[in-house]
């Protein structure tokens, strides 16, 4: 039973140390960028946790660099309240990571930035129960501004595809240390950002969405551009087929579009209002049934498609 529960505690503790080292070397690839954003010249080494933040803008470099130590710290604190102490990837020392980022160091002749390259060089040091940078950090809440709809949308809509992700890796750790009685953790050095599949596909899976958004915002902007026309139209005569036909067509993408789009409760009330009251002013204009009973229902499924896309119940 002992023994049992021995081997379930250092299983334990290599998911953990997984988690936290990858959430380490993500931190490492971002000073990683920022230092060669500075001029550093040597080899890229941690590349491959580097994700797909810009590397052009010295602001959103920053950011990450800020975002990721913080992450890291608590990590870092965490972990080492846990275990007594923090351990690292087998195939690189705290020593090693040390000399690298006093590498880096080198390059930035007393910038501002070089806080950040000593903020994890003090948790590396054992460090991380308080934060060195907590008025930087304040600085950069007080910039951000709020978190804003798109932000936490992105986040709710990539959250399944990460903790996946996530629980992969973990189920990785529990059986090849259940297999053979050992799991060595080491770090993907010296390899391209392309490299992680994982981070490659997610980014794909991104930058799809927000395609298909574009594709979304722009086909509800024409459909409802047509549908204020219709009035004048209608009371010209001057509705023909061709209006119809490419009415239809829109509708069509707008409901492929549409799912998955989330929305406020007072955008989705909006949209909803806007097609009310267009049904309402039809009905004044015109006594052809047939006319009326094309708009009402393409009215009524657009609405519907509102709805089911709707979290709030509201109609």
């Amino acid at each position: 039973m002992k023994q049992k529960q021995k081997q379930l505690s250092k299983q334990s503790q290599l998911v953990d140390q997984n988690f936290s080292n990858g959430i380490m070397l993500n931190c490492i690839a971002a000073l990683e960028n920022l230092a060669f954003f500075y001029g550093y010249k040597g080899k890229r080494i941690f590349d491959y946790y580097s994700g797909y933040a810009s590397r052009k803008s010295e602001n959103e470099l920053i950011n990450a660099v800020i975002i990721q130590l913080e992450v890291f710290r608590a990590s870092h604190s965490n972990y080492s309240m846990v275990y007594s102490s923090y351990d690292f990837p087998k195939n690189l020392s705290k020593e090693q990571i040390i000399k690298i980022i006093n590498d880096w160091k080198k390059v930035l002749h007393h910038k501002e930035v070089v806080i950040y390259f000593d903020e994890i060089l003090r948790y590396l040091q054992g460090y991380s129960e308080t934060s060195g940078i907590s008025e930087e950090l304040n600085k950069k809440k007080n910039e951000w501004g709020p978190t804003t709809k798109e932000d936490l949308e992105r986040i709710a809509r990539n959250a399944p595809y990460i903790n996946s992700n996530m629980f992969k890796q973990m189920d990785d750790v529990k059986n090849s240390y259940q297999k053979t009685g050992n799991y060595e953790i080491n770090a993907h050095l010296n390899k391209n950002q392309g490299d992680d599949i994982n981070m490659r596909d997610l980014s794909s899976y991104d930058q799809k969405f927000n395609e298909k958004l574009d594709k979304f915002i722009i086909t509800e902007q024409k459909m409802e551009s047509f549908f204020e026309t219709v009035p004048a139209k209608i009371n010209t005569n001057l509705l023909q087929n061709s209006d119809i036909q490419y009415l239809n067509q829109l509708v069509e993408s707008f409901k492929n579009l549409i799912v998955g789009i989330n929305f406020q409760e007072n955008e989705i009330n909006q949209k909803i209002e806007f097609y009310k009251k267009f049904k309402l002013k039809i009905s004044k204009l015109t006594n052809d049934q047939n006319c009326l009973n094309l708009f009402n229902n393409i009215a009524d499924t657009i609405i519907m498609c509102y709805c089911k896309n709707n979290p709030y119940g509201v109609i």
